[in-house]
């Protein structure tokens, strides 16, 4: 993405120097808060969108509480602190709003749905991503974590997966069944 200053035509003859000068002297600094669950927040059964097949679509319904957004908010002015701080030419902040949007790029990570856990009684599957209900099935995904942990999710989810793979193989290729007991 191109970033010129405020003020500059989003495209023509201005933009095009601008977007040449502006080039290797800028940069974006961006700040992450954790997101808890809410009752509010869900994955269900759109009763209106359904698929080639005629089976209902997985809906999201998602935005952000206030708590998220005053933390955002907090957030994001230290960091216009930081930044004007380094002098420079302009300081453009772009705080969380809501209602949450897919449509602009945002690095939210929106995370949940099939939650690993101790027991089947508030989780869906094991610490391997094992399902309680289904044996032999085993979930890898960001949907295993209970909530946003507030930085890029990719790491510890590579660690998870490696982890199922690994018991998977070394165990439930060896005796299939349940890996943790209830």
């Amino acid at each position: 993405m191109t970033r010129v200053p405020d003020g500059v035509p989003k495209w023509g003859l201005e933009w095009k120097k601008a977007a040449a000068k502006y080039f290797l002297r800028n940069f974006s600094i961006s700040v992450h808060g954790s997101s808890y669950p809410q009752r509010a927040n869900c994955l269900d059964l759109d009763p209106t969108y359904k698929d080639q097949f005629g089976r209902p679509m997985l809906r999201l319904t998602f935005d952000f509480p206030d708590n998220d957004i005053k933390m955002a908010k907090y957030c994001t002015d230290r960091a216009t602190e930081i930044a004007k701080a380094m002098g420079p030419s302009s300081v453009t902040p772009k705080p969380t709003r809501t209602p949450y949007s897919i449509v602009p790029y945002q690095t939210t990570h929106n995370v949940g749905g099939t939650m690993m856990g101790d027991n089947p009684s508030d989780s869906v599957v094991n610490r391997y991503g094992q399902s309680w209900d289904v044996p032999n099935l085993f979930v890898t995904g960001a949907g295993l974590y209970p909530q946003n942990p507030g930085y890029n999710p990719t790491g510890t989810l590579a660690a998870l997966c490696y982890m199922s793979a690994a018991a998977i193989k070394s165990q439930y290729a060896r005796a299939p069944g349940a890996l943790v007991q209830a």
